[in-house]
């Protein structure tokens, strides 16, 4: 029987909690078809699927991850992947070993005009593929746009704009040549508050990355452009993500990256979870993660690759390396990675050295790489072109119009290796539009989280006896150094990205001082302004005359292979850069109307002024991208009505955050526990009844809304477990290439001249004397080539089992404004589960839905939970699992305040 309850709590911003009790009866039960005991289970599952994530010693001192044979062949679901990979095994079948590798095999970096390019098979007209950054628009070219990060796509909560985000960065890559791009990135997960790239991706909860990164992917790829999904998996901070990145802090004596542990659940429940929505949305690519994962590296790593990603997840295209991630040769080819990248060995960059192009090509000769996988390696690449709407397989005239490594229009053909004949390198194409544009600004608007606003002095009105205004702070200006330092890591004036392969130059820049001055003069506002947070002699005068200061302050972060300021990547700690803090201490003791702006990479400590009786008003913005000033100033004299959530929490205490491991005390051999497990963020401070200083889902709106009626109705009655998937299709045999003479995979013609650095996949004459060479490399002993029959119960479907994706219910509430003035409104979805089987947080995010109301405009939103939203993994049986007992359905403006409550009881 299945008991729904509603209770109705009715809030406007400022109310306190009333209820009303209603209770009504579903006659339905567990569905009998897909009954089934756990034992009957374990008999039936494949022997792959019976071993857990990771076998464990001592679970605080060791994880291991197990292996995984064989790498699962693409094509053998029903559907549009199977039809993709019929056209692509017709185009592998005319090539040779050498073509194929040259397929899966980067050309070396700078060796080509992209960030990674592939080979090229020019017999059958296809050019190298062209992989270019990224996640916020198109890296090393000209005149695209700066969109705002992953982060703030995330504060938005709109789900219709994060696709429309995707859509105008994949438009733009198109528009520039690029057949591949390297985003969106789901991970980190934001465990680390301080982790370097948390600006790049969705927050700090699974759900909320999912849906963001699912819809990137879905713009992106509607544009022609195939998406990368990055990066899989455990990367939660820079510190020792590579051997050899830095040679400082005893560091150098490094032997292997950090080991990111994972337990079973929290693999399922948190990490993995995000990538689930990624390849249900189709996505062509994903990209494994330089860090290790249960001891063994990420991109070498079977059962996550073998495993999760295509058995479990039955992904269908390729699994490309970080650059330089790759760690093995025969390895990591049968351990499921694709494609590497850039080509070479990592720090050995221009060398020509490879775990694979040539090494490839002899490893298929000798027979230690089965000709089978290099087949569905090379058909992985080819597939999402064939089965992605609006991509298309390019052709020799389909190549970029610029080049990643100089901006001049003529340069050598290979100019970082200064090698090669003056050719055009870059056409300065326009890729940016009003749409673009549009988009870029409205996320940047959207994604400003209003935190505080006491005694309403927002939004800025001369009428409320401003006449004078004071901004305050370097990150109001520019940076001396200009708008574009080297992968945007000038920290010195107003933020617009972290810094990375993530970074995007500007085309322009609007500083919040150039926007809020412009305003203020239009309004007749006396504007003085400051830019120095070191002169607090100034700094204080300025303040004491103004009526408003408005104070800029930031915190940034970037990827590990930059260091600015003793960051190595990720930051230090979680104070305010440059003098922030004492630079609002100072403001908000002379002026009595203070506003602090906080531009940061992620969480930062704000206990030091928050409840300073002057600082009237807080702003939070993550990277906003080229806009950032006019998004800020738009909010500020209420243009815009603040409608972003914050997507992570804020702390009082550091403690509560999880530290970033910084000190290796001598080991070599970085271990990082992931001791919270399914607990992060708002998870953990709700277990443990922290209380924030603002929680995950916070954010204020200059107007006030009310919901109510929580309506809660069954679609399919939920099944305890989940049905057996289809058995997967039958192996089609590739015709398979002729490997019986070596001599027909060397260079092409005796007078071939090789580009340096260049790595090509032919043989030389030194490796055709060892090609019969058949003991250089030790299998696994459970090695095994063998496909199976049948897919792990939890899989069978893009994105896992197909039942997973099933509706059970929709949950309806009606919002209303019952303000002044139109604003959006963000209405958050949260389960709270039982614990029949095991424990689960209080609560956690399963929807959430944005609407913008005119005042005293009313409207109905709709949420629907899926069988996976219900779903907890269950380590011991290996499987997806809906317990019996209550689930609590709550309606909320954030995960602390709800606003309705109401219950769904399933029982046997």
């Amino acid at each position: 029987m299945i008991l729904i309850r509603i209770l109705s709590v009715f809030i406007t911003l400022k109310t306190t909690v009333a209820y009303e009790e209603i209770s009504f009866t579903l006659n339905s039960k567990f569905t009998n078809s897909t009954l089934v005991n756990h034992g009957t289970l374990l008999q039936k599952r494949s022997k792959h699927a019976e071993s857990p994530l990771f076998e464990v010693e001592d679970q605080l001192e060791y994880f291991c991850s197990t292996n995984f044979f064989p790498s699962p062949l693409g094509g053998r679901i029903e559907g549009v992947w199977q039809k993709a990979f019929d056209k692509a095994r017709k185009v592998i079948e005319k090539m040779s070993i050498t073509e194929k590798v040259n397929l899966t095999t980067g050309t070396g970096w700078g060796s080509g005009p992209c960030v990674g390019n592939t080979g090229s098979v020019p017999r059958l007209g296809i050019p190298s593929f062209c992989l270019q950054d990224g996640p916020n628009g198109v890296r090393f070219t000209d005149f695209v746009t700066h969109f705002p990060s992953g982060l703030a796509a995330a504060a938005t909560f709109n789900k219709g704009l994060m696709y429309l985000r995707g859509k105008a960065i994949g438009k733009e890559h198109r528009k520039k040549g690029v057949h591949i791009a390297l985003g969106p990135v789901i991970g980190p997960m934001g465990l680390k508050a301080a982790a370097g790239r948390n600006w790049e991706s969705f927050g700090a909860d699974p759900y909320l990355q999912g849906v963001g990164g699912a819809a990137t992917v879905e713009g992106m790829q509607d544009e022609g452009v195939i998406a990368t999904a990055r990066h899989l998996i455990g990367n939660e901070q820079e510190h020792f993500r590579q051997v050899g990145e830095w040679d400082q802090n005893g560091w150098d004596r490094l032997e292997c990256s950090i080991s990111s542990n994972i337990g079973d659940r929290a693999m399922h429940e948190v990490y993995l979870w995000p990538f689930a929505n990624v390849v249900r949305a189709g996505v062509g690519s994903v990209m494994c993660a330089y860090n290790r994962v249960n001891n063994t590296y990420a991109c070498e790593n079977s059962n996550l690759l073998n495993n999760l990603l295509k058995s479990e997840l039955s992904f269908q295209g390729f699994v490309v390396s970080d650059w330089g991630a790759q760690h093995s040769g025969v390895n990591s080819v049968i351990s499921g990675l694709d494609m590497s990248m850039p080509g070479e060995v990592f720090d050995d960059w221009l060398t020509g050295k490879s775990y694979w192009g040539p090494l490839l090509t002899r490893a298929v000769y000798n027979g230690t790489v089965p000709q089978a996988r290099l087949d569905d390696m090379a058909m992985r690449v080819l597939a999402p072109f064939f089965a992605l709407k609006g991509v298309q397989l390019p052709t020799e005239d389909d190549v970029p119009n610029f080049s990643s490594w100089t901006h001049h229009t003529y340069g050598q053909e290979f100019p970082y290796q200064h090698y090669g004949p003056i050719v055009q390198k870059n056409w300065h194409v326009e890729a940016r539009s009003e749409f673009s544009d549009n988009t870029a600004l409205t996320v940047a608007r959207e994604s400003i989280v209003l935190l505080k606003n006491s005694g309403k002095n927002l939004p800025i009105d001369k009428g409320d006896g401003v006449r004078r205004l004071f901004i305050s702070g370097q990150g109001a200006g520019p940076d001396p150094s200009g708008f574009n330092c080297k992968d945007q890591r000038c920290i010195d004036g107003v933020m617009t990205s972290g810094w990375g392969s993530a970074a995007v130059g500007n085309p322009f820049v609007i500083t919040p001082y150039e926007a809020i001055a412009k305003k203020a003069r239009e309004r007749g506002i006396v504007v003085d302004y400051c830019s120095n947070n070191w002169d607090c002699e100034t700094n204080a005068d300025l303040a004491d005359y103004a009526d408003l200061s408005i104070v800029f302050v930031n915190s940034f972060s970037g990827e590990g292979y930059v260091y600015r300021e003793n960051n190595f990547g990720d930051r230090q700690n979680l104070s305010l850069w440059h003098n922030g803090d004492d630079l609002i201490q100072k403001v908000a003791d002379k002026c009595h109307k203070t506003v602090v702006v906080v531009s940061s990479t992620g969480p930062v400590n704000m206990e030091k002024w928050i409840e300073h009786e002057n600082v009237v008003a807080v702003l939070f913005t993550a990277p906003l991208g080229q806009f950032v000033g006019q998004a800020i100033a738009d909010v500020l004299f209420g243009d815009t009505n603040p409608s972003g959530k914050l997507p992570f929490t804020l702390a009082r205490k550091k403690q509560h955050y999880v530290p970033v491991i910084d000190d290796l005390g001598g080991e070599t051999d970085p271990q990082d526990n992931f001791d919270r497990d399914i607990y992060l963020d708002y998870r953990f401070f709700d277990k443990h009844n922290i209380k924030p200083r603002f929680e995950f889902g916070f954010g204020l709106s200059y107007t006030t809304f009310r919901v109510c009626n929580l309506k809660i109705t069954e679609i399919n009655p939920p099944s305890e477990y989940l049905p057996y998937p289809q058995e997967y299709l039958p192996l089609v045999k590739t015709v398979e290439d002729d490997v019986c003479d070596p001599e027909d995979a060397l260079f092409p013609h005796e007078d071939f001249d090789p580009a340096p650095g260049f790595i090509y996949p032919y043989l030389y004459n030194e490796n055709i004397r060892s090609v019969d060479d058949d003991d250089c490399y030790e299998f696994p002993r459970d090695y095994s080539p063998d496909q199976p029959c049948s897919p792990p119960l939890a899989g069978g479907g893009l994105g896992g089992n197909p039942a997973l994706w099933e509706v059970l219910y929709e949950v309806s509430a009606e919002v209303r404004n019952e303000g002044k003035i139109k604003g959006g409104y963000v209405s958050q979805l949260y389960i709270e589960f039982p614990s029949t089987i095991l424990a689960s947080p209080p609560k956690v995010l399963r929807g959430f839905e944005k609407v913008f109301l005119e005042p005293g405009k009313s409207t109905k939103v709709y949420f629907n939970i899926l069988h996976r939203d219900l779903s907890i993994w269950d380590p011991e049986s290996q499987q997806w699992i809906i317990q019996t007992g209550t689930y609590k359905i709550y309606v909320a403006s954030s995960s602390r305040k709800l606003e309705l409550c109401g219950e769904i009881d399933i029982g046997c």
